[in-house]
């Protein structure tokens, strides 16, 4: 009897054995499923009756069938519908993420949108992390509307597409978000969003008060609004969450929070190919700071935090990503590399703006170290399908890239 209970012990062994090895490594069980919907409803608890903005799922959508079968597919989809209806209420604005005009052809991330639920949803989300144009990302939020048979707001990741004019100069520096644009109404919601004091930017500045460049750090970046990611990394969601909401709520301020938990959302990998391109590339500028952007209460966020590093590369090199980099930074603000400091000139000082300080002494001492968060681990990148690209994926905090396991925490 013993024998044939231990026989019996090893068969249920070797077939759970052969079902682990047989199984997809990527395919969700069911068991994910339900992990997302828990946290879900825990990042729903979290925000309870407080007004917020939520960016829901960058990429999920856009990433659909780079590496997902038909039915992981399909499990995506009910998540984000799930997902869609638990968090959209009468208090909160929830986007749906819906990648960007480069990505996915309108037609078919305008079929994806619907089945995820985006009727139900308050908008989409577009850019997010990347560099395109407003101008094109209003084209294909457009494009979008008429797919999809009905006109939903959209929110557009400006915070760094910004672009030089044709005589070289910089083009205006980010306005304030308090600057709606006419017809927009002087109690837009994007005069009223929530700007963090702890930011990684903003304990940078603090940290370095002597820094030539902490001025201009505080003034075009810190003191902007900018989004807060919550995923695994954020420990408890609904003390998380709760905690950054309240304290907007003090402030009689609205915050943007981004729900990035969805399984299998770095499933397809990447390729180095296109890092040139997303990766800390050089020349990027900041776009315009949170603000309307037109008379339907459309906006303008800044969803990816500037300064924050995409990883070991670029401009970037030697920093970690979702570390904050002050050369990041300043040729966010400046919009031309700074890294090699051979041949700088000083920043645009026309138009009676508040002058950036003039860059040699930065090319004279040391930099000082880049602030890590030891309390918080932010978003830290996105990579984008471009030409010649494999994959896409996001690095996340644990995440390996080019070898090296890069977290955000100090």
């Amino acid at each position: 009897m013993i024998a044939l209970i231990e026989a019996g012990a090893l068969l249920v062994l070797v077939g759970l054995v052969g079902y682990l090895l047989l199984r997809p490594a990527n395919r969700p069980l069911p068991s994910d499923e339900q992990a997302y919907e828990k946290w879900v409803k825990e990042f729903a608890a979290g925000l309870g009756d407080r007004t917020a903005v939520v960016i829901l799922e960058p990429d999920a959508l856009a990433q659909l069938d780079s590496c997902l079968d038909r039915a992981q597919q399909q499990a995506r989809l009910q998540m984000l519908s799930y997902a869609v209806k638990t968090l959209q209420t009468s208090s909160d604005q929830v986007y749906l993420d819906a990648g960007h005009a480069n990505w996915v052809p309108a037609s078919q991330m305008a079929a994806r949108l619907r089945a995820a639920d985006i009727a139900q949803a308050y908008g989409f989300s577009l850019n997010v992390s990347y560099y395109d144009s407003t101008g094109r990302e209003i084209a294909y939020a457009n494009q979008l509307d008429r797919d999809l048979g009905m006109s939903k707001r959209f929110v557009i990741d400006t915070s760094r597409n910004g672009t030089r004019s044709a005589r070289g100069r910089l083009d205006p520096p980010a306005v304030s978000a308090s600057r709606a644009l006419p017809g927009a109404g002087g109690g837009s919601l994007a005069s009223r969003l929530f700007t963090d004091p702890d930011t990684q930017a903003a304990n940078w500045v603090r940290a370095h008060p002597g820094d030539p460049w902490a001025r201009a750090i505080r003034r075009h970046i810190a003191s902007q609004p900018t989004a807060m990611w919550f995923g695994s990394w954020s420990g408890g969601i609904t003390a998380a969450v709760s905690a950054y909401t309240a304290a907007a709520s003090r402030q009689h301020k609205v915050p943007v929070l981004v729900a990035y938990d969805i399984p299998d959302i770095n499933c397809g990998g990447t390729s180095s190919s296109g890092a040139k391109q997303w990766c800390n590339p050089a020349g990027k500028q900041l776009g315009s700071a949170p603000q309307v952007l037109d008379g339907h209460g459309d906006m303008g966020l800044w969803i990816k935090a500037p300064g924050e590093s995409d990883g070991d590369c670029g401009i970037g090199a030697g920093t970690q990503a979702g570390e904050f980099s002050p050369t990041i930074a300043t040729d966010l603000i400046t919009g031309r590399s700074l890294a090699g400091c051979a041949g700088q000139v000083g920043a645009d000082r026309a138009g009676g703006k508040a002058p950036l300080p003039d860059p040699s002494p930065r090319c004279a001492q040391p930099r000082p170290p880049a602030y890590k968060n030891p309390g918080a681990l932010s978003l830290l990148h996105v990579c984008r399908p471009l030409a010649g690209d494999g994959g896409t994926r996001r690095v996340r905090p644990g995440d390996r890239y080019r070898g090296e396991v890069h977290t955000a925490a100090g």
